[in-house]
């Protein structure tokens, strides 16, 4: 997968673990990962042409998922970024390199297919409930920051206690 696709599978992923809060703004993806206002523009334009993300403008607004998790593949998300035709060539003398190529990339999307944006987001809430087990093991606790759009991260309890 090309850096593009990675990075829109990580921005929809940000979006589906925080939609629930409402639209997902790109500053507050911007905010955990650092990530240019352009590139995340760029990305999201993508998306939003390949129905996979909707906006909402003005104050509040942002990003939210155009459909359910479970209807969105990552093979929807990387045909969003890297279109299957970039790839073909327009002559019909394949060499056995190309077939080669062109039959392994057909595997890939298939797997790739069989992966829902709903299995990455359950996947990733799994493991985050797993680091809070293991912070709130090590005397650790999460602590909410002033701002909405922040990441949370762990403090020791007896500064977070003070």
């Amino acid at each position: 997968m090309s850096k593009d696709s990675q990075l829109a599978v990580t921005v929809l992923m940000e979006v589906g673990l925080h939609e629930h809060e409402g639209p997902v703004s790109l500053a507050a993806i911007q905010s955990r990962h650092d990530i240019s206002t352009t590139r995340l523009e760029q990305v999201f334009s993508k998306l939003r042409r390949s129905h996979l993300v909707d906006s909402t403008r003005g104050p509040g607004g942002g990003y939210c998922l155009a459909m359910a998790s479970e209807k969105i593949s990552v093979a929807d998300i990387v045909l969003a970024m890297e279109p299957a035709e970039a790839g073909l060539r327009a002559t019909q003398d394949f060499l056995v390199s190309d077939r080669l190529w062109q039959q392994l990339n057909q595997k890939i999307h298939q797997e790739l297919q069989g992966i829902s944006l709903r299995q990455l987001l359950g996947a990733q809430r799994l493991e985050d409930a797993q680091r809070q087990t293991r912070n709130a093991q090590r005397g650790l606790r999460a602590v909410r920051p002033n701002k909405p759009d922040m990441p949370w991260w762990p403090v020791p309890s007896a500064i977070s206690a003070s």
